[in-house]
């Protein structure tokens, strides 16, 4: 009797563990322990887009924008993001050679314009990218005196601030193909797409033609317009690196920096 009791209870332990370990095993396949969701990977994107402006207010005007961008599909606290935007216009025609010809002085008034600070740039639906931050806007005069050869011997030039640090953004509109820049305090500006150009391999913004790193070629761009001041024909606001209103050893060791 006492030898079937012990069987009995041996009998009802082990159905015990036994039904113990069922419950945990259907526990688990309900409920598994929650684990944080792994992160997308870090994808770092580059951009480079350049327009031609057409229109300042409500006057037809000339002149170039470009923007670089470094983004990431992460938020500000864990990437800063990287801009950077330059505008150029006029209404005075160019003297249509690189150097004009005979003795004499030559007064070429421009603007300029150059986000300073970022304050964020994304996509919205009505447009593909707003670039908002705050916006320095001069007005340049420069004044050149050339000898009879038709190279310049003397430039002076005066920066007149139009506005400093305003509030202002950049829109460029579905398919890349027009831009708008809003500044309080100054006439919006207008354009459309000259090129874009995006990719996950590094821009370097001294390269003219967007490569990871400055090259013979772009030494050769700059070389091709050297000595080139605001107002001629061959001048290229684009190779303007230290944005003094001409061509110059500075723009040449900028991109000997970065080769």
């Amino acid at each position: 009797m006492r030898k079937t009791s012990v069987t009995l209870l041996v009998t009802i332990l082990a159905a015990s563990c036994f039904a113990t370990l069922i419950g945990q095993t259907f526990a688990q396949s309900i409920d598994p322990p929650k684990s944080p969701m792994p992160s997308p990977p870090l994808t770092i994107r580059w951009m480079r887009y350049q327009g031609a402006i057409t229109q300042w207010g409500s006057d037809p005007y000339r002149g170039s924008i470009t923007v670089n961008a470094k983004t990431a599909n992460a938020p500000p606290a864990v990437f800063k993001p990287w801009v950077t935007v330059g505008a150029f216009w006029s209404n005075q025609p160019h003297l249509p050679g690189s150097k004009p010809t005979g003795q004499g002085q030559y007064t070429f008034t421009c603007y300029d314009a150059r986000l300073v600070r970022l304050t964020s740039i994304r996509k919205q639906e009505d447009m593909i990218v707003n670039i908002t931050g705050l916006w320095n806007v001069n007005k340049v005069k420069v004044t050149t005196l050339f000898d009879q050869s038709g190279a310049p011997v003397n430039t002076v030039r005066e920066v007149t601030p139009i506005v400093t640090q305003a509030a202002g953004q950049l829109h460029i509109t579905t398919d890349w193909k027009k831009f708008t820049v809003e500044i309080e305090g100054v006439n919006a500006l207008e354009g459309v797409e000259i090129s874009m150009m995006t990719t996950t391999n590094i821009i370097n913004p001294f390269s003219y033609s967007g490569a990871p790193q400055a090259n013979v070629n772009d030494l050769e761009h700059v070389m091709g317009c050297f000595r080139a001041i605001a107002g001629l024909g061959n001048f290229n606001p684009e190779l303007d690196y230290n944005k003094n209103s001409k061509i110059d050893l500075g723009d040449l060791t900028t991109v000997a920096a970065n080769m």
